[in-house]
């Protein structure tokens, strides 16, 4: 798999702004939004769901899940309503066959969502994007997941890396960052994709670019954004 891939190594350190739904122009937007701090607003806002998505959070056993569903099917209604400038209960989210989800009707908005423990990510922009974020599991057993789903290059930057499993997370949200982004979701074969280079295809006039930050200290999120030369901004809900 080759694509026009620039991935900045360096670690990011946003600086984060009130919420407010700007327009995007050239610009990304990423969101974060702490489910535990909001959760109070997120229930006030429940008559949101569809009935589907009712029944649904009725059969989540754990509070815990069923804070984050309830949190992500009415945040992304609620943000997506502000950027759009229409009332939340009329977004109507469509998902392709790999689950990525749009905007009915809106083919200049684009969006993504990602959640882990007390925190969901969001990322907007005109152009399409993708975004992740994963708890970081200093136990976590990520030997196997790495042979099965890493290419031998980042198998080789993750076995020199001094914290092995800080390195791990960090390849895997960039894996699934640029998969969300493009809209393929985790395909079959992860190790065929080689987030170590870089490819410069110069047909493609709009690179993908990606970077990679911290959250709460404990979560690495990366993003991926296909945009000339955007304004990162960044929010807290």
């Amino acid at each position: 798999m080759t694509s026009n891939i620039s991935i900045d190594w360096s670690e990011l350190k946003p600086t984060w702004d009130n919420f407010q739904a700007k327009s995007l122009s050239d610009d990304t937007h990423v969101v974060r939004i702490k489910i535990s701090k909001n959760i109070n607003y997120v229930f006030d806002q429940k008559k949101l769901l569809k009935e589907t998505e009712l029944r649904k959070l009725s059969r989540i056993v754990k509070e815990v899940d069923k804070n984050i569903f309830l949190c992500s099917q009415v945040m992304k209604r609620i943000i997506c309503g502000q950027y759009l400038k229409c009332p939340a209960d009329e977004i109507s989210l469509i998902f392709t066959e790999n689950k990525k989800p749009y905007i009915s009707g809106q083919l200049d908005f684009h969006f993504n969502i990602s959640h882990s423990g007390d925190w969901m990510m969001m990322i907007f922009s005109k152009y399409p994007c993708g975004i992740d974020v994963e708890k970081i599991q200093p136990n976590f057993d990520y030997v196997g997941v790495m042979q099965s789903a890493f290419h031998p290059d980042e198998i080789g930057y993750l076995q020199q890396s001094p914290n092995q499993s800080l390195a791990f997370f960090r390849i895997w949200t960039i894996k699934e960052s640029f998969l969300k982004a493009t809209g393929e979701g985790l395909i079959d074969n992860l190790s065929s994709l080689n987030m170590m280079k870089n490819s410069t295809l110069l047909e493609n006039p709009l690179p993908w670019h990606i970077q990679s930050f911290m959250v709460d200290g404990s979560y690495r999120c990366s993003f991926c954004y296909q945009a000339q030369n955007p304004n990162i901004m960044f929010f807290e809900f």
